[in-house]
Parts: structure tokens; C-alpha cells; sequence
């Protein structure tokens, strides 16, 4: 067995294409670590500004995911100000605001009539431009003209909160009065109640893992084709009837198998070496938990990946089908583990496959970890032991099924 492996390293190594995956993958990888992107949205509900608008911009792009309100400001007062950041604070709205202190009321109609055909919003609302004069006489009916232009069911919700707006500004009798009373109100606090089992990270750990993530892509990709090229030596001896000449010598297929996958081990240990050297360069603070729980999951990831395209490359036959399945297995094992976005709020039988992929596994020690559950280590030591039982064994007895049918 010692010969076998030390023939496939020689191979290995001499191939200047599995160099550069070897190198490309860790690197990027400590890239993508190493930067400060957020990922996650902020829940402080005092963090919701009103987008100032252009003349004939369109809010079609501003309020994804919201109820969007475009608003013509003919009044530009500090009444006008606290009631659309009131309305912001809500967090259910975005407020968008076009100022046009000399636009009439018929000029607002016909603004809307072409917002309804060209442009994507919930509401329009018109603020006069004596709008303090007439709030202070206790009109709110005449103060502001609003015109609901889909059929959202928050539209109700947000017709109800100018009231309440509009009513509290009455009440408060005055500028500075209302930002008193602002003040005086409890504060508002956004609080996720977790499921039996469930772990709740905070936003902070939620970039962290996303890091992660698009990190254990580019490694995956650098393990897959590592074990592919393992996989390629063993397909050229096949081939050439190399193999077939190894087995006249009294070896098993199962002895066989296991030398391409020791040499898979080789080139796993030798990606993980390369970014634990990058990791100790880096702050431990932007990797949110320790190195050395990191760099076990990246060895033991690799281990699964490089040894499960071993098996799907040797079973191929030829190189290019090796090379188009373990493209096939990054791309389809990537997305459908929630390495890029989270799959929550998918279907269940989306749910379902993303199980069956490793990488779902090691993100879920991942935010075992940042939970500090040492239920992690063995989780993962499982799941490892598992995939390869399996690797192993379909790859020993299917070297052989193969051989017979060939």
C-alpha cells in the first residue's frame, strides 16, 4: 500500500493544475474571513431613515420587503418631519420623500395617476404646504391627501398609524412638546423567542457564519478537485491497465481504494495546514470562535468532500466526467446546504435534501459553537465517521462491480 500511495503523491504532485487548487482555495477563503462585510440586517428600530427622493425618481427599488410610501412634502416643516419619521419608526413602512414646496394639490393627483402606471408602491401621500397652520387648528383631514395604490393588506395598517401619528402630534400641542413625548415612550425592542432546540445568534454571529460560509464554498471547491485529481491517477492506471496489473499482484480492491483515499488525506491536511497558517495571522475577534474549532471543522469538511469526489470520480471512469460531477457536486452541495442564504423558509423537502449534504452539518457545528454547546465536537466526529463508513465501502466494493462489468 505504501508503494501505491507514494506513486499517486509523485503524480499529484507533479500536476501543476492541482497546485493551484491546492493554493487558490485556502487563500480566498482567509479573504473572505478576514473582511468586514455585514451580512446580517440591523432589528434597532430607531436605525429607519426616510430616503430623500430626486424630481422623477422612482421608489420601485427602495422598498423591497416593505409597505413603500411615496410622499410629495409641499410643506417642509418640522410637523412634516416628525410625522414620516414617526411613520419610519414603525419598521413596517419605508418612507420615501420627494420635497416640491410649489406643487399643488392637482399637480399631486397627476403625479400619482403616472406613479400608478410606471412606478411600485403601496401608498402616495400629499403633505400641504400650510400644513402646520391647519394640524394647529385641529384639521387632520385637510392636512395631508393620501391615495393607497395596491392592494397590500398593510394598507389599512398604515392609514390607522397616520391617525395615530397625526393624533399625537394634536395632543402634543407643539414641536418641541412632541419630541418630549417621544421621548417619554418605552423604548422599543425587537426580541426573538427561540423553538425547543433552536440557537438564536446575534447579528454579529450571524455575519460571522455567513463568513463562514461563503468560505467553506471556496474550500469545498478546493477539496472536491483535490480529491478529483486523486481521483484522475486512478483512472489513468485504469486505463493504461495499470490497475488491472495491481491486482495480479495479489492486491484488493478494498487495499486500493483505501491508498487513493489516504492520499486524499495527504492533500486535506495539507489545504487545512495552509489556512490554519492564515488563521493565526488573523484576529480571533472576526472569526467569532476559537481557531482551533475552525480549523477542525475545515479538516474534517475536507476529509468528507475530497474523499466523497475520490469515490464519484473513480466510479466516472473518465476524467472529464470526473471533473464535470465534481463541479456538479460544489455547485448543487453548496447551494442546497445554505452556504450562501439561509434555506428556513424553504420547503420541506428542500429541508430535507439539504441534510444530506456535509456542509449543512458543519454549519450547524458552527452555530453549536457560537452557542458554546460542546455537544458540537461529537456531533461533527459523527457525522464525519458516517460519510466515510460509506465512502469507503461503496468505493471498495464498487471498484470491484465495476471491474466485472467493464
Amino acid at each position: 500500500m505504501t508503494v501505491l500511495i507514494r506513486s499517486t503523491l509523485k503524480l499529484l504532485f507533479r500536476n501543476v493544475g492541482f497546485w493551484a487548487f491546492l493554493l487558490f482555495a485556502p487563500l480566498l477563503s482567509l479573504l473572505i474571513l478576514n473582511s468586514n462585510t455585514t451580512y446580517s440586517v440591523n432589528d434597532d428600530l430607531d436605525g429607519y431613515e426616510i430616503i430623500e427622493l430626486e424630481t422623477d425618481e422612482k421608489i420601485a427599488y427602495y422598498g423591497q420587503g416593505y409597505f413603500s410610501v411615496k410622499v410629495y412634502d409641499a410643506s417642509g416643516s418640522r410637523i412634516s418631519d416628525d410625522l414620516l419619521n414617526d411613520l419610519s419608526s414603525v419598521g413596517m413602512y419605508k418612507i420615501c420623500r420627494l420635497k416640491c414646496p410649489d406643487m399643488t394639490y392637482e399637480e399631486y393627483l397627476t403625479k400619482t395617476d403616472n406613479d400608478a402606471y410606471n412606478d411600485r408602491m403601496g401608498a402616495s401621500m400629499y403633505l400641504t404646504k400650510d400644513l402646520d397652520g391647519i394640524i394647529s387648528q385641529g384639521d387632520t383631514k385637510d392636512a395631508l391627501k393620501i391615495n393607497i395604490l395596491s392592494d397590500d393588506e398593510r394598507s389599512d395598517m398604515f392609514l390607522n398609524d397616520v391617525e395615530l401619528s397625526l393624533g399625537r402630534i394634536l395632543i402634543a400641542g407643539g414641536e418641541d412638546s412632541f419630541e418630549e413625548m417621544k421621548g417619554s415612550a418605552p423604548s422599543k425592542r425587537s426580541v426573538t423567542v427561540p423553538e425547543e432546540g433552536e440557537i438564536i445568534l446575534t447579528p454579529k454571529q450571524a455575519d460571522d457564519k455567513m463568513k463562514i460560509g461563503y468560505a467553506f464554498s471556496f474550500l469545498t471547491f478546493g477539496f472536491v478537485f483535490c480529491g478529483v485529481f486523486v481521483a484522475h491517477t486512478a483512472i489513468t492506471e485504469q486505463k493504461n491497465l495499470v490497475q488491472l496489473r495491481i491486482m495480479l499482484t495479489g492486491e484488493k480492491y478494498g487495499t486500493y481504494f483505501v491508498s487513493k483515499f489516504i492520499a486524499t488525506f495527504i492533500t486535506t491536511v495539507l489545504i487545512t495546514v495552509i489556512i490554519s497558517a492564515g488563521l493565526m495571522l488573523m484576529d480571533p475577534v472576526k472569526l467569532g470562535m476559537g481557531r482551533p474549532k475552525l480549523i477542525l471543522m475545515i479538516f474534517l469538511l475536507g476529509l468528507v468532500e475530497s474523499s466523497l469526489s475520490l469515490l464519484l470520480g473513480i466510479l466516472s471512469g473518465k476524467v472529464m466526467t470526473s471533473n464535470f460531477v465534481a463541479f456538479s457536486l460544489w455547485a448543487m452541495s453548496s447551494l442546497l446546504s445554505g452556504l450562501y442564504f439561509p434555506l428556513d423558509d424553504t420547503t420541506t423537502t428542500i429541508k430535507v435534501i439539504s441534510y444530506i449534504m456535509p456542509q449543512k452539518w458543519f454549519m450547524n457545528g458552527a452555530e453549536m459553537f457560537f452557542a458554546q454547546d460542546k455537544k458540537a465536537y461529537l456531533v461533527l466526529l459523527c457525522i464525519t465517521a458516517a460519510y466515510l463508513l460509506v465512502i469507503i465501502s461503496v468505493g471498495s466494493v464498487g471498484l470491484k462491480i465495476k471491474k466485472q462489468y467493464e
